[in-house]
């Protein structure tokens, strides 16, 4: 199976799961937990009292399913997606870099190379931020230290996520519709 098609395989497996995760399991979360959304598919952000009031909502026993829906929620499809974008991204940076011309400057391969590092850290990001639910949302009971800090910490983690993210699609974007053209010597 050449690249191509394995980074198409990949983005359109990013779609499903991102589908999945926003038209299948938020609303049901939402209709369970009486929070609102998933914290970090709320787009337009969250802050510290979002944090809060979610955990809250969750301890409440009642709530079981709205439990259980969180936990296969990061344990399923957010558990795949990191990945699957990390090497998506990785691909197509590897693809479209070598040769690229990026700030007036030719890229080589190992230039290339460095600019995975800015997927990687999304994906390294985005699992620290799920890792950080899971240990903070019940039915876990995280210490006196990781139940202060992870309600200030969440927010900037989910922030810092999508920057990632949102630099690495740019630039990609960048280095596929901008090509240099090509000289005959």
């Amino acid at each position: 199976m050449g690249t191509n098609k394995v980074i198409l395989l990949l983005l359109a497996l990013s779609g499903a799961l991102l589908a999945w995760m926003f038209f299948g399991l938020d609303p049901e979360f939402q209709r369970l937990s009486g929070a609102g959304s998933f914290l970090d598919a709320r787009l337009s952000g969250y802050e510290t009292d979002a944090v809060l009031g979610l955990r809250a909502a969750l301890a409440d026993p009642a709530r079981a399913d709205a439990r259980d829906l969180l936990q296969q929620m990061y344990l399923g499809p957010d558990l795949v997606l990191p990945l699957v974008l990390t090497l998506s991204l990785c691909l197509l940076f590897r693809g479209y870099a070598p040769g690229a011309v990026l700030y007036g400057r030719r890229l080589e391969v190992r230039q290339a190379r460095l600019l995975c590092l800015l997927p990687i850290a999304y994906g390294l990001v985005d699992y620290a931020e799920n890792a950080s639910f899971l240990f903070y949302f019940p039915p876990a009971t995280p210490g006196p230290t990781l139940s202060a800090l992870i309600p200030e910490l969440l927010p900037w983690m989910t922030r810092v996520k999508l920057l990632f993210l949102a630099v690495s699609v740019i630039v990609v974007l960048r280095l596929a519709l901008f090509k240099p053209p090509v000289t005959r010597g």
